[in-house]
């Protein structure tokens, strides 16, 4: 018989924090382009902590420079709309992260104009993280009764625990 696996000890706050903002460093230097200390100085961290918590992410350049990888497959803790409300999701990969992302924008335009059309390339689809699959809620009733229940929020995509 195996030993018990043992689970970590959760996150503090703190280290929460720090982990979501060198992500959104991360973030900047692949879309805006950004050296490291650029991104780290808008994200409100330092180029170290950013090494720390994405540095598989990160490769050095010949002439020793950070630059980023065009995806990774790290683990964030995100936030997704299910018919039944919000969850928290450990997502593996910026791929992921980026559609959930994406997803959430076309929901908050619907939300704030009316138009479905950004909803309609994920009609039918699925995200799967795990061995779970979730849907992505695309009718406009089930939103609205989300949205009516304060179930939907788009103010962070990322998920903090106390």
């Amino acid at each position: 018989m195996s030993p018990p696996r043992r689970r970590r000890p959760p996150q503090r706050l703190e280290s929460q924090l720090a982990r979501q903002r060198a992500f959104d460093a991360l973030r900047r230097m692949r879309e805006e382009d950004k050296s490291l200390t650029q991104a780290a100085w808008e994200a409100q961290t330092t180029p170290r902590t950013v090494r720390k918590y994405v540095a598989p992410a990160l490769r050095k350049t010949p002439a020793g420079r950070y630059a980023p990888t065009r995806s990774d497959r790290l683990q964030r803790p995100l936030r997704f709309l299910t018919p039944d409300g919000v969850v928290s999701l450990n997502v593996r990969g910026s791929r992921a992260a980026s559609e959930i992302a994406r997803y959430g924008a076309a929901v908050d335009r619907y939300l704030r104009t009316g138009l479905t059309d950004a909803l309609g390339e994920y009609r039918g689809k699925t995200l799967r993280v795990g061995r779970a699959t979730y849907p992505f809620v695309t009718d406009a009733r089930t939103l609205d009764r989300l949205a009516n229940a304060g179930q939907v929020s788009f103010e962070d995509l990322y998920v903090l625990t106390a």
